[in-house]
């Protein structure tokens, strides 16, 4: 399980965006590519591009893109939904982003 910034990058230029900062996205890929627990992972990746807008446009777009590659598509509305209950909340716990990413992902 490893993710490069790089190919953030390249995922979010197809939604029309580019890198305007990188802090908080570095710190994202660094606990993603180090942790053994993919809703833990991913969590973090969430995080850092939908709370703290790394790029200039498709933030949400290219944290949609990172789950269904992880996990492959739960319906984007869900996945939708997701997003943007998380950016319009700030929701920042770790915890509970994973706790939610888990439930999108529960079979019906």
């Amino acid at each position: 399980m490893s993710i490069t910034k790089k190919e953030l990058i390249e995922v979010n230029k197809q939604f029309g965006g580019n890198l305007v900062r990188s802090g908080s996205l570095d710190y994202g890929i660094s606990r993603y590519n180090h942790s053994t627990n993919k809703f833990n992972a991913i969590a973090y990746i969430i995080r850092a591009i939908v709370i703290d807008h790394p790029f200039s446009d498709g933030n949400k777009r290219t944290a949609i893109y990172v789950c269904n590659d992880e996990f492959g598509d739960p319906g984007e509305t869900k996945l939708s939904k997701l997003m943007v209950k998380i950016a319009r909340e700030n929701i920042t716990d770790i915890p509970k982003i994973e706790k939610m990413l888990r439930r999108c992902y529960q079979k019906n």
